[in-house]
């Protein structure tokens, strides 16, 4: 971990902990995210964890961004990651069909497995989410993303419905 504070509003503070995106990290951010919420208390206006960084947007009519990097510095002195069983599993449906995923035959050949073996190692694990997209909506598996040689598609969101989903019967989405 290495810590820096960089200003990223008036009233915002980006807190850079690491330098790459993996899957490890997620410990050490959410315990951050943690501390961060109980010093800052009511001056949190809001606080956005991501790959590397936490986003921190803190009331300046109460704490000046002399007060809050100091803050930060103080709650993040000798800061422990959280276990691996914190946070909450999410079940989330998936359906792997042609229309929804086109480029599953190439990520399969590319990795040198058949699309049913990607499946199966897809299914196979639980996987940390670090962010996630609206449009429709995209968890991002750090795991996933370094294993799989993607080949450039157009974005899949230009294609999708606005309010499309994975439905748990396994049928498409319905469009509207």
């Amino acid at each position: 971990m290495n810590l820096r504070i960089e200003s990223a509003a008036i009233d915002s503070l980006m807190v850079r902990l690491f330098d790459q995106i993996n899957e490890a990290n997620m410990p050490w951010l959410m315990a951050a995210a943690e501390k961060l919420r109980q010093a800052f208390g009511a001056q949190l206006i809001d606080l956005v964890p991501s790959y590397t960084t936490l986003l921190l947007h803190y009331d300046l009519h109460a704490l000046s961004e002399t007060g809050a990097i100091a803050l930060i510095q103080r709650s993040l002195t000798n800061l422990q990651p959280l276990t691996a069983d914190t946070g909450t599993l999410h079940a989330i449906p998936v359906w792997y069909h042609q229309s929804v995923g086109p480029e599953l035959p190439a990520i399969a050949q590319r990795a040198g497995l058949s699309p049913e073996q990607v499946i199966e190692q897809h299914c196979s694990r639980d996987y940390p989410v670090f962010t996630s997209a609206s449009r429709p909506v995209l968890p991002i598996w750090g795991w996933w993303i370094k294993r799989s040689p993607r080949p450039a598609l157009p974005p899949p969101a230009s294609a999708c419905p606005k309010a499309a989903s994975a439905s748990p019967n396994g049928k498409p989405p319905s469009t509207r």
